[in-house]
C-alpha cells in the first residue's frame, strides 16, 4: 500500500470514527426525548384523570395524543439509528476486508519480475 494509500485509509477510519461519535449524541438526544415524553404521558394520564372527576371533561386528552405521538416518532429514530449503526459496521467491515486485499506484493516479487 503506498503512502498516498495510507493516507485515504486513515482519513476514512477518521471519518467513520467522527461518524460514530455522531450517532452516539443522536442517540443520546433521542434517549433524553424518550424519558421526557414517557414522564409527560404519565403525568398527563395523571393529570387528565383528576380533571376527569373535578370538571368530567376530557381536557388533557389532546395532550396525551401528543405525547403518543412523540413516543412514535422516537421508536421510529431508535430503529433509524440501529440501521445507521448496520451500515457503518458494514462499511468497517468492508474496509477492512479492501484493506488487507490491496496490500502490494512482497518486495522479492517485485525483485523478480524486473529480472
Amino acid at each position: 500500500m503506498g503512502v498516498s494509500s495510507i493516507g485515504i485509509f486513515l482519513d476514512f477510519r477518521n471519518r467513520i470514527a467522527g461518524i460514530n461519535a455522531n450517532l452516539d449524541d443522536l442517540q443520546s438526544g433521542v434517549e433524553a426525548c424518550s424519558r421526557a415524553a414517557d414522564a409527560l404521558h404519565t403525568q398527563a394520564t395523571g393529570f387528565g384523570e383528576i380533571l376527569k372527576r373535578i370538571a368530567n371533561a376530557p381536557l388533557i386528552g389532546p395532550l396525551v395524543k401528543r405525547v403518543v405521538y412523540v413516543q412514535t416518532c422516537v421508536r421510529d429514530q431508535r430503529g433509524a439509528l440501529r440501521e445507521l449503526r448496520r451500515a457503518l459496521s458494514g462499511l468497517q467491515e468492508d474496509l477492512k476486508r479492501t484493506n488487507s486485499a490491496v496490500r502490494p506484493p512482497p518486495a522479492v516479487a517485485a525483485d523478480r519480475s524486473r529480472r
